[in-house]
C-alpha cells in the first residue's frame, strides 16, 4: 500500500504539470511553461542532492553497508536506478531549451523508459535512494524524490507531444550513441566503489605511481576523443554538448556536500579548483570570455599541480568516493577550459587578457589569505593551500622553513594569523608558473594553427583530387580534354562575379582563338577586358563556364594550361637583382625549354630587341622600356 501511495502521489503531480502544459501549449506560452518546469526540476534535484546523501553511497562490491543487506543483484540494479536518473533528469532539464532532435529522441526513449522503471521498481529505487527506515515514514527527502520523478516525467510527455513521430534509424543511431555520452558525464562518483569494491592497498593514484601516470595521461586522452568526436558539429551543438558536460560534471562533483555542511566555514567549496567547476558553466550559458580567460589561465594551472601533486586522499582505496570525486573535479577544472579553446567556443585570449586574469587572481588570493586567517578560528582552514606546504613543497625546497615564520595580531575575539614569507613566495611562484603557460600556450596555438592549416591543406588537396579524377573521366592529366593540344584558346559561357555580389563583371562570354592569329579586346574601363585576361591565366576563379588553353582546362589543369601561355601584365615585377640571362634562364626552367632551344631563341631575341651589352648586367640597372623587352 505505501508503495502504490508513492506510485500514485507521482503520477498525480506529473498529470497536473502536464495538464498544464496542453493548456500552455492551447495559448501557445508551451516553450516558456516548459523551461520554468524544467528550472524548478534543477532546483529540486540539486538542493535534493545537497540535502541528503542516496543510502547506496557507501557501499562497496555491493554487499558491505547495503540497505539491500546481501542482495547484491537488488543493491546493483538501485546504483543503476539512481545513475540512470540522474541522466534521465539532466537530459529532461536540458531539453527545454535545447532543440536538438537527438537531445529529444534520447528524452523520449531513455528518460521516459528510466523513469517508468523507477515507478515500476519503486520499492528498490526508494530503498536505494532514500533507505529502508525513512521509506516507511513521509520525510522531505522522500517528497524530494518523488517531485524528481513526477517532473521529470512530465518533460517526458512533454517531449512527446512536441515530437511524436517516431525517429528515422540514422536519429535512432544517434539518440543510442548520445546515451553513453550522458551517462559518462553524469556518473555519480559513488559508483565504481560499489561495483568494485577495494582495491589492492598497494593501488596509490599519487606519487608518480604507475597508476597516478595513467590517470595523467587519461586528462589528456579523454579531451583529445571528445574533440575528435565533436569538432566538426556546429558553433551551437558543441556549446550544447560543452554545457551538457559541465553541469553533469558539476552535480556529481557537488555529490561530496550536504546542506549542513555549508554551516562550516572551513568546508566550502572554495578552493580554486572547486570555484573552476562552478565558472566553467557560467562561462559557457552566459558566454563570459573574461571570466573565461581566468578560468583558461589560473584554474587550469592550478588543477594540473593538484593532479602532480595527488595526496592519500581515501586512504588506501584507490577508488574511493572521495578520489573519485578528486578526479572529476580536476579533470574538469584542467582540460575544459582548453578544450573550449580548441573548439573555437571561446576566443583565444592577448596577453593583455592574460593580464587581467592575474589582477583577478590576486584578488582572488588576497581574500582567500583573509578567509583562511578568519575561518581558522573556527577550525583547520587551508583554502587553496597558502597555509600548507600541499603543493608548493614540489617546488620550493625550503618551504617548511619558511612556513616557521608567521605573523598573527587580533581582531576582537578573533585572531588572524599568516605567514608572509611563504604566501610571498606561493604568489610570485604561481604567478611565474602562468607566465609560463602563457609562452606554453602561444606555442601550442602556433602548433595547432601549423597542424590546422596542414589538414585543410591536405582535405581540399583530397577533394582536388577526386574532382580532378571525376573529371579527367579516365584520361591522363597530361592529355588535353579537347582537341590534339594545337595552339588555341576557347571561352565558353565564361561568366565572373566578385565575392556575394549579385552583378556580373562579365557575363556568358564565348569565343575561340586559333594558333597564328591576333585577337584584341576593345571597349571602355570596366568592360570586363582584364577579367577576361587573368581568369584564363589563373590569377583569379571562374565563377562559372569553361576555358581551354591549347585543350587544357585552365582550372583542373593549371599547370598544363599555363605551360602553354605567356603573359605580360600592366605592372610586371621582376627579380631585379638577377641579370637579364639570368632571369630568362629561370623562367625558361619552369616551362622546361630544352638548352639547346633556349640557347638559340635567347640569342635571337637579344639581338632583336638590342640587348646585348646589357644583358649580363643587373636588371636594376636596366631602363624602364629595356624591362618590359625583358617582360
Amino acid at each position: 500500500m505505501e508503495w502504490f501511495i508513492c506510485i500514485a502521489s507521482t503520477l498525480l503531480l506529473s498529470g497536473l504539470v502536464v495538464a498544464g502544459m496542453c493548456l500552455a501549449k492551447k495559448i501557445k506560452i508551451f516553450s516558456g511553461y516548459s523551461k520554468a518546469i524544467a528550472l524548478i526540476l534543477g532546483a529540486v534535484a540539486f538542493f535534493a542532492h545537497l540535502y541528503r546523501r542516496v543510502a547506496v553511497y557507501e557501499v562497496r562490491a555491493l554487499d558491505m553497508y547495503s540497505p539491500f543487506g546481501e542482495n547484491m543483484f537488488q543493491t546493483a540494479v538501485g546504483i543503476l536506478l539512481i545513475w540512470f536518473t540522474y541522466a534521465a533528469i539532466l537530459s529532461a532539464i536540458m531539453s527545454a531549451f535545447f532543440p536538438y532532435r537527438a537531445l529529444h529522441d534520447m528524452n523520449r526513449f531513455f528518460s521516459t523508459t528510466v523513469v517508468l522503471l523507477d515507478l515500476i521498481l519503486i520499492p528498490t529505487y526508494l530503498v536505494a535512494r532514500v533507505g529502508v527506515e525513512p521509506v516507511k515514514s513521509v520525510s522531505v527527502f522522500l517528497v524530494l524524490t518523488l517531485v524528481e520523478l513526477a517532473l521529470t516525467l512530465a518533460l517526458c510527455v512533454g517531449n512527446w507531444m512536441q515530437y511524436y513521430r517516431l525517429p528515422t534509424a540514422k536519429q535512432s543511431l544517434t539518440a543510442l550513441i548520445a546515451i553513453p555520452c550522458a551517462l559518462f558525464a553524469i556518473i555519480p562518483p559513488f559508483v565504481p566503489q560499489a561495483f568494485i569494491g577495494f582495491l589492492d592497498p598497494t593501488i596509490k593514484l599519487y606519487d608518480s605511481t604507475p597508476e597516478h601516470r595513467i590517470m595523467l595521461y587519461l586528462s589528456v586522452i579523454i579531451p583529445f576523443i571528445i574533440f575528435h568526436a565533436i569538432k566538426n558539429k556546429s558553433e551551437d551543438v558543441k556549446r550544447f554538448l560543452m554545457i551538457y558536460f559541465s553541469l553533469g560534471w558539476l552535480f556529481s562533483f557537488m555529490g561530496r556536500w550536504l546542506i549542513e555542511d555549508f554551516k562550516d566555514p572551513t568546508s566550502l567549496p572554495l578552493h580554486l579548483c572547486h570555484v573552476a567547476m562552478m565558472l566553467i558553466p557560467l562561462c559557457l550559458i552566459f558566454r563570459m570570455q573574461r571570466l573565461f580567460n581566468f578560468c583558461l589561465f589560473i584554474n587550469v594551472t592550478g588543477a594540473f599541480f593538484a593532479m602532480i601533486f595527488a595526496g592519500d586522499l581515501d586512504g588506501l582505496n584507490a577508488l574511493g568516493t572521495e578520489r573519485v570525486s578528486f578526479w572529476i573535479n580536476h579533470w574538469a577544472a584542467f582540460f575544459m577550459p582548453v578544450l573550449l579553446v580548441a573548439l573555437k567556443l571561446f576566443r583565444r585570449p592577448k596577453f593583455k587578457e592574460w593580464a587581467y586574469s592575474i589582477a583577478a587572481f590576486v584578488v582572488y588570493f588576497v581574500s582567500i589569505l583573509f578567509i583562511n586567517a578568519w575561518f581558522t578560528n573556527y577550525g583547520e582552514c587551508d583554502y587553496f593551500y597558502i597555509n600548507s606546504d600541499f603543493i608548493i613543497d614540489g617546488l620550493i625546497s625550503n618551504s617548511d622553513e619558511l612556513m616557521q615564520m608567521s605573523y598573527s595580531f587580533p581582531v576582537g575575539d578573533l585572531t588572524f594569523t599568516f605567514y608572509p614569507l611563504f604566501q610571498v613566495m606561493f604568489f610570485f611562484t604561481f604567478i611565474g608558473i602562468t607566465v609560463g603557460v602563457w609562452f606554453l600556450y602561444a606555442l601550442l596555438f602556433s602548433m595547432w594553427d601549423k597542424a590546422e592549416e596542414r589538414r585543410e591543406k591536405e582535405k581540399s588537396y583530397k577533394m582536388i583530387k577526386k574532382e580532378l579524377k571525376s573529371f579527367l573521366k579516365g584520361k591522363n592529366i597530361n592529355e588535353p580534354m579537347s582537341g590534339d593540344g594545337s595552339p588555341s584558346l576557347v571561352i565558353s559561357h565564361f561568366c565572373k562575379k566578385y565575392g556575394n555580389n549579385n552583378f556580373y563583371s562579365v557575363k556568358d562570354v564565348s569565343f575561340s582563338v586559333n594558333g597564328g592569329e591576333i585577337f584584341g579586346f576593345l571597349g571602355p574601363n570596366g568592360a570586363g577586358k582584364s577579367t577576361i585576361i587573368k581568369s584564363i591565366v589563373g590569377i583569379q576563379p571562374i565563377s562559372s563556364g569553361d576555358i581551354a588553353v591549347c585543350g587544357y582546362h585552365v582550372e583542373k589543369q593549371a599547370v598544363q594550361a599555363k605551360a602553354n601561355l605567356g603573359f605580360v601584365p600592366d605592372h610586371y615585377a621582376l627579380y631585379e637583382n638577377l641579370t637579364g640571362r639570368e632571369y630568362i634562364n629561370f623562367i625558361a626552367d619552369l616551362y622546361g625549354v630544352d638548352k639547346e632551344y633556349r640557347d638559340v631563341t635567347i640569342q635571337k631575341y637579344v639581338e632583336r630587341f638590342q640587348l646585348v651589352e646589357s644583358f649580363d648586367n643587373q636588371m636594376k640597372t636596366y631602363s624602364h622600356g629595356m624591362k618590359q623587352k625583358i617582360t
